[in-house]
């Protein structure tokens, strides 16, 4: 039996592949320096790493890291979680599905489709889902694997799926990728990856506005008006499109659109994906992990249609300074849908610094000077005791914020 110690074993993809790989029988020791899923202490993972096979590593484990310094040491393999991931996949007719956007949320939807009707598959996602036995993975005995592939980084081209969709595309990761024709470039390595046979399933209006990517021959275009008719407990028009997406690929694995569409009836949604956490002062409190200009404007315009006459309230937690810099105008239109904003320091994995706040507090301001209703605020979640009753708080959030605000509203 293989054994290997997993080294950031917090993080989504790596909890999902390590739940994957316990299953199929391998031994997995888990540390993480966040402590939040740590199974071990960090002496008890070295003392561990000595009589493991390899040591799978996220990204954020640079070499320095004491355990990847003893796997060295002992000559311990080291594989990135990337690379697992792949190796993973090469028993499983792979189906991968990737997006600049909307990615989660399409490979859960056809994740449930999939399992509703019979097919078994063995899911991993990079948010949870409820139903799924390892929350954001599950083992099945079926000959599928529907697995969310990661661009960043061009971590994605460690799959050779067998067949894929492709969301989205569009700049984000500034920190990986130089451009938009550099993300381009990522995405046809990446469509070009399709076995033989296999069908790449894209939004029609996407394929379009990249007329530079050499895409495979059997590349399958939705159109809006193949969005099915449908109730989502995610709104708007991008979750319809992802559900069109999702349907489509069902339909070449041999499930009718009719079985997709009532699988789709019975959807349990994802965390963090205009998640509702509960209620104070008779405001509705909303988790999202939006962190891009478009994701964050196509879930407030998803928003107006739940609540078309309520105050919509957004608190923007910002990942990362680069992000918020590189498209600072776009995240000024982004909000500008809400109908007023608290902005709070951007999230940095190793702390906040002083030219953090003051990208935060340059957004806030650019904000006010177009008209819309904005504030800063050190402390995330103060006004939550503040909220009007009827109205909706959107927290959009990919680092500490989200914890926060559960706290709260927990407490009631």
């Amino acid at each position: 039996m293989r054994s290997s110690v997993f080294l950031g074993i917090g993080g989504a993809g790596m909890r999902g592949l390590a739940y994957l790989l316990r299953e199929s029988g391998e031994s997995i020791i888990g540390f993480d320096d966040t402590h939040e899923e740590t199974e071990v202490s960090l002496e008890e993972a070295i003392a561990a790493l000595a009589h493991a096979d390899r040591l799978v590593y996220t990204d954020a484990a640079v070499p320095e890291h004491p355990l990847r310094i003893a796997a060295e040491k002992n000559h311990i393999e080291q594989v990135p979680y990337q690379q697992a991931l792949g190796e993973f996949s090469q028993d499983y007719e792979t189906i991968a599905i990737t997006g600049t956007h909307g990615k989660s949320s399409t490979t859960a939807l056809l994740a449930h489709i999939c399992i509703e009707s019979g097919l078994d598959p063995s899911v991993l996602i990079g948010a949870s889902m409820g139903g799924l036995r390892g929350k954001h993975a599950q083992k099945g005995k079926g000959r599928y694997f529907i697995v969310e592939a990661d661009e960043y980084r061009k971590h994605f081209l460690e799959l050779s799926p067998a067949h894929s969709i492709i969301t989205t595309i569009d700049f984000d990761h500034p920190d990986a990728f130089s451009s938009l024709e550099d993300v381009e470039q990522a995405y046809e390595e990446f469509s070009m990856k399709l076995k033989p046979n296999g069908f790449l399933i894209i939004p029609e209006h996407e394929k379009s506005a990249h007329p530079n990517i050499v895409f495979p021959t059997n590349t399958i275009e939705i159109k809006e008006s193949d969005i099915p008719i449908i109730h989502l407990p995610l709104p708007g028009k991008h979750m319809r499109m992802n559900a069109a997406l999702a349907v489509a690929l069902a339909e070449k694995i041999g499930i009718s659109k009719e079985s997709s569409l009532a699988a789709l009836q019975t959807f349990p949604g994802l965390s963090r994906r205009f998640e509702l956490l509960g209620t104070i002062n008779g405001c509705d409190i909303r988790s999202d992990y939006g962190h891009h200009p478009a994701e964050i404007a196509a879930t407030i315009t998803g928003a107006r249609e739940v609540y078309p006459d309520k105050t919509i309230t957004v608190v923007f937690e910002a990942h990362m300074p680069l992000r918020l810099r590189t498209f600072l105008p776009d995240f000024v239109r982004a909000l500008s849908l809400a109908d007023d904003v608290v902005i709070v320091p951007p999230f940095i994995p190793a702390g906040r610094d002083k030219g953090a706040q003051e990208d935060a507090l340059r957004l806030k301001n650019e904000l006010s000077a177009q008209g819309t209703l904005a504030t800063y605020n050190e402390n995330s979640v103060d006004f939550l005791h503040h909220v009007k009753n009827g109205s909706l708080a959107l927290f959009f959030s990919a680092g500490p914020l989200d914890a926060a605000v559960r706290k709260t509203v927990n407490k009631g």
